[in-house]
């Protein structure tokens, strides 16, 4: 007679790890298409140079560090940051400031601290926050070529002259000359809507809310509704399919609405953005479904995740109204990162059937 040894029964998930992270990425293609159509081929350019360099870091790394080069390219976990990172870059960035960024990323962000499920902090938003601090006039101007400024009424498309922009912004020394760089590249250098809130009194977000033009038919300056609703439908897709819960974007979006519901003052020099523009003229979506999601650096617990959330949303909140650096998702998340450990300390469930242990000079109950 033989016996059958197994193990016991469990539940597998559906997804691994690799596959899971490619939805992420799949997610991410509707705020990437419609940032492509109204900002130009430069979000394209930013995400290939960011993929190209972490995957040759990451098998550098892994190589040093002698594991297995198959096994953990294979995980798509530097792909994924590579995306988000290039997602966040501003379209235009010289080349040089990518790579900068995103080996600050890898290399310390997520191998210094053993690489993946190690990582204190999102990579992605430390390379992100690395260049902000070091080069924050790069940092905070979206450079659109002219020609990549399309009619979204018409649906034209973005042309083979706007793929030629794009490219001398992000590389000058394809050029045969500076001349030809100033001739051929439209110094245009916008900023985000809500930047423009703060300092301007108008923004062309606003201004065409308010002349009631339709929604596809603003041109490029205008298109950050169109990006953040790409992103929230690329969030409620990793809801729906159970990557992500509820309770990390759903508390970030809800404090930062009732947040700027009871703060802004119409006219106020010193509270800025009305609930719309904080939602829509800025990184809110991306931040609240796809960087502060990240299952390593973020809370564990559902009842942590909700205060996780509520930490993040204040700070963005905070951080854009009275702070200096408007677009503070970076910042937020890595804030709430460092608040994520105690939070899983704290507020962890209580394990079934456990007593709790009494606290300092408290009588244990009996009976």
């Amino acid at each position: 007679m033989t016996i059958a040894l197994t193990s016991s029964p469990m539940q597998h998930g559906q997804l691994e790890t690799n596959r899971l992270m490619l939805l992420v990425i799949a997610a991410c293609l509707p705020g990437v298409g419609i940032g492509t159509w109204f900002f130009g081929y430069g979000i394209i350019i930013n995400i290939t140079l960011a993929v190209l360099a972490a995957m040759v870091l990451e098998a550098m790394l892994l190589t040093l560090r002698k594991r297995d080069l198959k096994f953990y390219l294979s995980d798509n976990s530097a792909l994924v940051t590579a995306v988000l990172f290039g997602i966040a870059m501003p379209p235009g960035s010289p080349w040089w400031l990518v790579l900068a960024g995103i080996a600050f990323a890898i290399v310390i962000g997520k191998h210094a601290y053993g690489g993946l499920g190690q990582n204190a902090f999102n990579p992605a938003m430390c390379g992100y926050l690395f260049l902000l601090l070091s080069f924050p006039l790069q940092m905070t101007s979206w450079h659109i070529p002219s020609d990549a400024i399309v009619d979204a009424a018409n649906f034209s498309p973005l042309g083979w002259q706007g793929l030629r922009q794009s490219m001398l912004l992000s590389f000058p020394f394809l050029a045969a000359d500076a001349a030809t760089v100033q001739a051929t590249i439209d110094g245009l250098a916008m900023a985000t809507p809500l930047i423009e809130s703060k300092m301007a009194a108008q923004n062309a977000l606003l201004t065409a809310r308010d002349t009631d033009l339709p929604l596809f038919a603003r041109s490029s300056d205008t298109g950050w509704e169109m990006v953040n609703i790409g992103y929230l439908l690329g969030g409620l897709l990793l809801l729906y399919k159970r990557i992500i819960s509820w309770h990390i974007p759903v508390s970030i979006i809800g404090t930062v609405t009732l947040l700027s519901l009871l703060m802004y003052a119409p006219g106020s020099t010193s509270i800025v953005g009305t609930t719309y523009l904080h939602l829509f003229g800025s990184a809110t979506m991306i931040g609240a479904f796809f960087i502060a999601t990240d299952p390593v650096s973020a809370a564990t617990s559902n009842l942590g995740r909700i205060v996780y959330g509520i930490i993040i949303g204040v700070s963005i909140y905070t951080i854009r109204v009275w702070g200096s650096y408007v677009d503070s998702i970076a910042i937020a998340v890595l804030f709430g990162n460092f608040c994520a450990p105690l939070l899983d300390h704290y507020l962890r469930p209580r394990v079934y059937g456990h007593q709790r242990a009494p606290l300092l000079g408290e009588k244990r109950r009996t009976g």
